[in-house]
């Protein structure tokens, strides 16, 4: 406090006096030697901003400098670090961040001269650098994993790196603490949890979460979503900390690092900072109204699209400059009651679903899990440091692994769930790579986990292959069409009899259902738009998946095909869809 009540000399030509004025001090020149006989003292401000640290904000994306200003005024010191960018200093308000309190004086010349003084301080101030994002950055040649309290390199855990995340973010972190129970916890007591489908799972998506920088430099990112599903009271958000616990420090009391409630530019940037790092979209819940339908839709298929392209939004600055992009680099896992609601069948590829019901999981393990949660986080930072002190042999290892993996998962369905069953595997098979190296685990051991997984996550994919076929566009004509008919509310005519006096959607015989292509369509749309859904595809695009699904008869290269029909009006050719009868049977359909 002592310091406080000293005057300041900032440069040669400033002071800041005891009480926190700002003065600026001008040589007085004799009129006629010349000679400095004095100095003059212009008070510039009522406080002084003294600069307090110097840093470079490295978030992933770009660098910025950043000024930590700490205000002298009425003999104290104020502030606690307010940040302040150069555009700040050399705007005409550059005491703005400072408070009312804090007043420039109307001298000439006095905000050029106050912007000096600050400006001055910073010519010799030596810079930090601080992370707000997590994951791997090659620092003076060491690769690093950054996170939060501690961050992990090949030797092990170091807190020489500053990494400040923001707001909902500031729970990632890794401890220095070490039990010797942390392998217990992670084998044995936490599958104990839930059932096997939704731990097998959930540990092999946190595990390959530390891989995806890795793998995206060999050309095979991970580029789906883990979903939780369930009633409310299933504990969906609870297990999905429990996860996130590999991380940091998670409890179902607070908010999650991403929320349904945000909007969906909040979630591209935190999903941009969470560089190979697990985080969590929680609870998506049943659309009650418009507004909350179109808020949860909104949302779902904004992270589908980022997580499943790995690709941000490119937006442009006021002088038509690009501005940074925040590309989706961690892992995701969405708790929902109601999932994939008016999504698209794309949004569903880009996922794999384990559903929870009531009871599935088991309370007494689970709080005895929760109270050492920290275990996890300390099974993580171990891991990793395992994937960095071997990055070369893992990433030669990956590359022939995956591709026999997805080959070997190509069972039939949607493409995109083939590599997310082997990215899965992969996870887990580098997790028992990892323990066996500590010789937690025997090969033998290993084998079986793995296995065990493999069979799961066939399961997993078959079950999420069937809710893409029920997405389908032409699986949603379909159900459309039978329906409309089983409600009589359309209506098709025999070809042998009478038509009735209002014109039907088409005709019918014993091999088609001839429509009009227009009022067909039509019909569908107003089917699903009661509902408050919106068809997927257009009229052609419908039509011509149609063809291809060979389930209408074609006219060389037109979707439709010529029809003579016999009415009131005598003999009319029409262009109609041949819409095959046996398409609208009740039965067992497969791609």
């Amino acid at each position: 406090m002592e310091k406080e009540q000293e005057v300041l000399k900032i440069g040669e030509d400033y002071e800041s006096k005891p009480d926190g004025t700002l003065v600026y001090k001008s040589p007085i020149l004799s009129k006629d030697t010349r000679e400095v006989v004095g100095i003059d003292e212009t008070a510039i401000a009522n406080h002084t901003p003294i600069l307090k640290e110097q840093r470079i904000v490295d978030n992933g994306v770009e660098q910025t400098e950043e000024l930590l200003f700490d205000v002298r005024r009425a003999g104290r010191m104020w502030g606690g670090g307010v940040p302040v960018t150069l555009k700040d200093v050399l705007s005409q308000t550059p005491n703005i961040k400072f408070g009312a309190a804090c007043r420039i004086f109307l001298e000439r010349g006095a905000k050029n001269r106050y912007s000096e003084a600050m400006q001055i301080q910073c010519e010799n101030a030596l810079h930090t650098t601080v992370y707000q994002h997590t994951g791997y950055a090659m620092i003076d040649g060491q690769r690093v994993f950054l996170n939060g309290n501690n961050s992990v390199t090949a030797e092990g855990l170091t807190d020489g790196y500053s990494v400040q995340m923001e707001g909902k973010l500031d729970r990632y972190g890794f401890t220095a603490e070490r039990h010797d129970s942390r392998y217990k916890t992670l084998l044995v007591d936490l599958p104990k949890v839930a059932p096997k489908p939704l731990i097998y799972t959930a540990l092999a998506y946190s595990f390959l979460t530390p891989l995806n920088a890795m793998l995206q430099e060999i050309g095979f990112e991970p580029r789906f979503i883990l979903y939780f599903v369930g009633k409310t009271g299933s504990r969906k958000s609870t297990v999905a900390n429990l996860f996130l616990s590999f991380f940091g420090t998670f409890r179902e009391t607070e908010s999650a690092p991403i929320s349904f409630k945000d909007t969906p530019n909040a979630a591209e940037k935190a999903m941009g900072l969470l560089n190979s790092t697990l985080t969590l979209l929680d609870d998506r819940i049943p659309s009650t109204t418009k507004g909350v339908k179109d808020q949860m839709e909104r949302m779902e298929q904004s992270v589908a699209r980022a997580i499943g392209d790995r690709a941000g939004k490119a937006r442009m600055n006021a002088n038509g400059s690009l501005k940074s992009v925040y590309r989706p680099v961690c892992n995701l896992i969405i708790t929902a009651e109601e999932a994939y609601s008016n999504v698209g069948e794309s949004a569903i590829a880009r996922s794999i679903s384990c559903e929870l019901r009531p009871g599935d999981v088991k309370l007494p393990e689970l709080t005895a899990v929760q109270q050492r949660a920290s275990e996890l986080n300390e099974c993580m930072s171990e891991y990793i440091q395992y994937v960095i002190a071997n990055w070369d042999t893992i990433s030669e290892k990956l590359k022939p692994l995956f591709l026999e993996l997805r080959d070997k998962a190509q069972i039939g369905g949607h493409g995109r769930l083939a590599v997310a069953v082997a990215h899965l595997q992969i996870g887990l098979t580098v997790m028992c790579d990892w323990l066996e190296s500590v010789n937690v685990l025997t090969s033998e051991q290993s084998d079986t986990l793995k296995a065990q997984s493999w069979d799961i996550f066939l399961a997993l994919s078959a079950e999420q292959n069937r809710r893409i076929y029920e997405e389908k566009p032409v699986k949603l004509f379909l159900n459309a069409v039978k329906e409309l008919l089983d409600r009589g509310e359309i209506r098709f005519s025999d070809l042998t009899a009478e038509c009735p006096s209002y014109k039907p959607v088409g005709y019918v015989d014993e091999y088609f259902y001839y429509c009009y292509p227009d009022t067909i369509y039509s019909e569908v749309r107003k089917f699903y738009a009661a509902q408050d859904l919106n068809f997927p595809l257009g009229k052609t695009a419908l039509f011509q998946q149609l063809a291809i699904d060979k389930l209408i008869e074609t006219d060389k290269n037109q979707t439709t095909k010529a029809k003579w029909i016999t009415n009131s009006s005598g003999k009319k050719r029409s262009r109609l869809l041949w819409l095959r009868k046996d398409a609208l049977e009740d039965k067992e359909e497969n791609e």
